[in-house]
């Protein structure tokens, strides 16, 4: 696909998860009015709803040019790649599709960088000596890396979660990723959490390299890792979103997903997004009925995969 603007945003979705970008595509409207949209869609389902109702900018996983590329992607994890790639964007802010846009947060936003990591903190000192247990269980495994790559540091480093950030186009190149791939086939263990670990070697090492520039920013909030505060705080005493944003940033309800039925999960910011998508088509309590109509199914399709794996 062909540039067509300098600047957006990319999200994107597979069928069963359609539901939950409608709430992500009804954020970025909502507090970035100007901002184009790309949607990266995997699989045969349609998304003219969409289309009609945000202006998307639509790249099928099936219709990227290269064969290779399509069957890297196609069906898993990996479907955000595409933007990089192959989108329409110059540079691009990237949001999983249990991620919200939480107020205008674009000129924070670094286009002079290569890749913007959304975290707020570095997760090991640059004098640690002992390799965390959570660095091989989420990301990858620095004794396993050291025969590809003996000079890379693994210390003083922000290891993120990939449901967000900022990147250029092509800062990672295909054949650097495929590079990875290929690693990651010879010695299995060696990357992890679906493309997380991958993506962050990537961007450490070649940035370590000084192929890429890359930084980071204050701009992901994790419920389960930040805490739930400043969020409530936001949206407290209303189900539409807040007029005023105390720190606007991405807010990423990984982990339990934000579903109603879920009492051990956070999610009004998310309903509130979800709401807004429904009150485009329907009122107030039509908006209502179909977060709970959504939810109902989701939970239906729970109790079914409970039942048939006994």
């Amino acid at each position: 696909m062909n540039i067509q603007a300098p600047f957006g945003f990319v999200t994107g979705c597979h069928a069963g998860d359609k539901f939950m970008v409608q709430a992500t595509l009804a954020s970025i409207k909502h507090f970035c009015p100007g901002v184009p949209i790309c949607l990266v869609v995997d699989g045969n389902f349609n998304v003219s709803d969409l289309v009609q109702a945000y202006g998307v900018i639509v790249l099928r996983v099936s219709d990227l040019p290269s064969a290779e590329m399509r069957q890297l992607i196609g069906g898993n994890y990996r479907a955000k790649l595409a933007a990089m790639w192959e989108g329409p964007f110059d540079y691009f802010v990237w949001l999983d599709s249990d991620a919200i846009v939480w107020g205008d947060f674009t000129a924070q936003v670094r286009r002079e960088l290569d890749f913007q990591i959304f975290w707020s903190e570095v997760s090991v000192p640059a004098d640690a000596r002992e390799i965390p247990t959570w660095l091989p269980h989420f990301y990858f495994d620095p004794e396993k890396l050291r025969p590809f790559d003996a000079g890379f540091d693994w210390r003083g480093l922000p290891y993120f979660c990939t449901g967000t950030f900022a990147c250029r186009r092509n800062a990672i190149p295909f054949s650097e990723w495929a590079k990875l791939e290929a690693w990651a086939r010879q010695v299995p263990g060696l990357f992890a959490w679906g493309e997380m670990g991958m993506l962050n070697y990537a961007v450490h090492s070649l940035t370590q390299r000084g192929a890429i520039k890359s930084g980071m920013a204050d701009l992901q909030h994790i419920w389960g890792h930040h805490g739930t505060a400043e969020l409530t705080r936001d949206c407290a005493g209303s189900w539409h979103f807040p007029e005023n944003i105390s720190r606007p940033r991405v807010a990423h309800f990984c982990g339990r997903k934000p579903f109603l039925f879920d009492r051990g999960a956070y999610s009004r910011p998310f309903t509130i997004a979800r709401l807004a998508h429904h009150r485009r088509h329907h009122g107030e309590f039509g908006a209502w009925l179909a977060v709970l109509n959504e939810d109902r199914r989701v939970l239906a399709g729970k109790l079914r995969k409970q039942i048939f794996r006994k």
